[in-house]
Parts: structure tokens; sequence; C-alpha cells
């Protein structure tokens, strides 16, 4: 086998991203969303974090943060009265919950400044350009020895977009995706999976996370456990799972399909969760121990590693019988089929008649 076979041409890696990142995001506002704006005081920021009425825990929505350099000019900008751009949160008017759709690092960094319990200290960045009055400086040190500056901080106010919506319904969930990806464009874009860390938070959302770190799906990938990838790897198990047991749905629109998966079974029951985790579990070490006799998989397209998992889930029972050569040959008979070749995955990627053929071809090929 000639390591040809392996490489992963450049170009259908950045269509199968662009794919990912660019469907589906054509939500009009349902009609019972209500949109209005308002004008929050840092303090009052400060105030409803504490009382637990705004969540900005980090790695809730994002795995990247602000530098404290980053931190620090923001706390300058408040203290020089700059400009600050607005922010957008979304409002559960039944649970009065809400989430930080845009601007988490501003509110972050805000809070984290005037959050002045002992065990909160901060030192900011000593800066160059910045009031000398804070550089270098720690908050507490700031409040007890300029009080008007850091009450400045504290009264400056600040321009919210509120969504006011109901995070029970299906149709507000998918708006709110789409205002996710519309307004998170900058340099540190959120991923698709990492919007659904964020609004699809619930035991199936906390299982994928579970999953991520099996020993031998780190093994598989050769991954480290702590290595962050911006839930890449809990996407890929979504799509596992999603083309596993609802691949007659799905209806050539990924991000979209995903999402219904992760909106239908966000507060399953044990029973499901513990279904998914045998599944799982037992698929990738099989593939892991026996197909690949331990050796990590090469670098495949997506759409091959999943239709290799789903190939192999569909048959478990009778593989898991095998031998690891007659299962490597399964694996390399699909590897070597006509449909998982760079020019045809580069053709209709995401195609319902497309996926739903590469898929049955892998059930069929280890069946």
């Amino acid at each position: 086998m000639t390591n040809k076979l392996f490489e992963l041409d450049e170009q259908l890696e950045k269509l199968e991203n662009e794919q990912l990142e660019t469907d589906d995001f054509s939500e009009a506002p349902p009609e019972d969303i209500v949109a209005f704006n308002e004008l929050r005081s840092c303090a009052d920021l400060l105030r409803m974090h504490k009382e637990g009425q705004l969540d900005i825990q980090p790695d809730f929505q994002r795995e990247i943060v602000w530098s404290p350099t980053m931190q620090t000019r923001l706390v300058d900008s408040l203290v020089k009265q700059l400009p600050i751009p607005s922010l957008c949160i979304s409002l559960d008017y039944k649970t009065q919950k809400r989430f930080v759709i845009d601007g988490l690092q501003r509110i972050a960094s805000t809070v984290k400044f005037l959050d002045t319990e002992p065990t909160n200290e901060w030192k900011l960045s000593k800066l160059d350009d910045i009031d000398a009055r804070i550089s270098g400086k720690t908050n507490l040190s700031i409040k007890s020895k300029y009080p008007d500056l850091f009450n400045k901080v504290e009264n400056t106010v600040i321009p919210i977009t509120v969504l006011r919506c109901n995070y029970s319904k299906k149709s507000h969930m998918e708006y709110l995706f789409t205002i996710f990806h519309r307004l998170n464009t900058g340099g540190a874009k959120l991923s698709n999976q990492e919007i659904r860390n964020c609004i699809y938070n619930g035991v199936f959302n906390t299982l994928l996370k579970e999953l991520v770190e099996h020993p031998n799906f780190l093994n598989l990938f050769d991954l480290e456990s702590d290595k962050k990838d911006r839930f890449a790897s809990e996407e890929l198990v979504l799509r596992f799972l999603s083309f596993t047991y609802n691949r007659t749905n799905y209806k050539g629109q990924l991000s979209r399909f995903l999402n219904d998966f992760m909106d239908d079974y966000q507060h399953t029951s044990t029973e499901n969760i513990e279904k998914f985790r045998e599944l799982f579990t037992r698929t990738i070490d099989l593939i892991y121990i026996k197909v690949l006799n331990k050796n990590p998989i090469p670098k495949l397209s997506k759409a091959t590693t999943e239709a290799i998992f789903v190939g192999v889930a569909n048959n478990l029972q009778n593989l898991e019988h095998e031998s690891s050569e007659d299962l490597n040959m399964r694996y390399l008979n699909l590897r070597q089929d006509d449909l998982f070749s760079v020019e045809s995955l580069k053709e209709g990627l995401a195609q319902k008649d497309k996926v739903l053929n590469r898929l049955n071809k892998a059930i069929e090929i280890f069946g």
C-alpha cells in the first residue's frame, strides 16, 4: 500500500472546512423572538454575573480567551471612556437565563477587573501606551489608590442588543445558531461546534466532551488529553452518532442535520446516554486495537473517517469476532473504493445521495 493512498488533498480539506462553516445559515427570525436594546453599566454586568443571571464561563462558550494584554487594553479603553462595541445577549424569558452571543471576552475582562474579592486580585499588563495609573497595577490597588477612576469604569454603560426568546423552542435555537455564526466573524471566530456547545448545552453535550477523552480515541488520532482543538473532536463524535442513528433524515444540509441531533438529544434519558457511550467505545476500541493494530489512523477526510466509524458500528457484533487481518482488509477495501477517492469526495461533498451512498457502501464493506 503506497503512502499516496493516505495523503489528504489540501483542496478537499479546505472544501470540508468551508462546507461545515458556510451551509444552512439563512434562518429568518421567528416572529415570536423580540429584539430590543438596553444600556447596562459595567457594575451591572458584574452583579448579573455574581447573581447567576449572566453565564460567562469561557469553557461554556469557547476555548480561546483574550491575552492579559488584550484585557488590559480593554480596561484602559473603559478608563479613557473610549467607545466600546455593543454586546449581544439572548434572554430566555421563561428561565431568565442569559447567554452571551457576542462580546464574551469584553464582558469577561470587565468582570475580571471589577471583581475585587481578595482571591480575585489581577495584575494588569505593564504597557507604555495605557494610562500610567493602571499600567502594571492590580485591580485591588487601583480601587484603593484611585477610587474615582475605578468608579468611572463601574459606571461606564455599554449598549446591549437583547434577543428575548424561548430556549425550549427548536426554531429559536436554530435562529440563535445563525446569529452566533453571523456575529462571530473576527479573528477568533467560533467554530460551529463551539456554537453548539453554547446553545445545546445539556447531558448529550456533556457526553461528547467525555467521549473525546476516551483513551483509545486519543490514541486513534494521536491526541493529547489537555490539548484543545476547538471542539473538532466533539464534532467528529457528533457526526458519527448522528449518521449512525439518524442518517435516513439527512437532507443534504450537514450543519442543520447536526444541530437537529443535538437538539433532539440535548436533555435525553440516561438509557440513551449509556447506549451512545457503549456503541462509541466499542467501535473506537475495535478500530484502534484490531483494525489498525494499535496504530494511529492516517490523516483522512472527515467524510471517510465518519464512514469507517458508521460502517464498523453497524456491524459491530459480527466484526468483534473477526481476525485483525480480515478487519484490516475490509478497511483497505473501503480506502480503495472509488466513492472515497479524493476526486469523488470533491464532487458534491455534502449532497444527500453522495453522503448516503458513502455510508451505505461502508456498511456493506464492513458487513
